[in-house]
């Protein structure tokens, strides 16, 4: 249950605009002056944040891969939700 939360919150945490938020804060702060600066700064972020996105997937995917093994593909999403919201003991 915890790798399935830990991966949902990678994903979601990996989709947050923090690229153009830390650009803001270092722009007002006088730290990227330049629009090359900020564009290098922008892919650092958004590779870090992909890297990010990937571990959660993986957590995520091995959770579904033996959900689907258990009881079917089909029963996946509803069997990965229900572990999402009560946890090991009510899947």
């Amino acid at each position: 249950m915890k790798r399935l939360r830990l991966g949902v919150l990678l994903i979601i945490v990996s989709w947050l605009p923090f690229a153009q938020l830390f650009i803001w804060i270092a722009h007002n702060n006088q730290r990227l002056t330049t629009e090359k600066a900020a564009s290098s700064f922008r892919l650092v972020i958004w590779g870090i944040q992909v890297v990010i996105g990937l571990v959660g997937l993986w957590l995520v995917g091995r959770l579904a891969v033996d959900a689907a093994k258990k009881d079917g593909w089909k029963h996946t999403p509803a069997n990965l939700w229900q572990l999402f919201k009560h946890g090991q003991d009510k899947a």
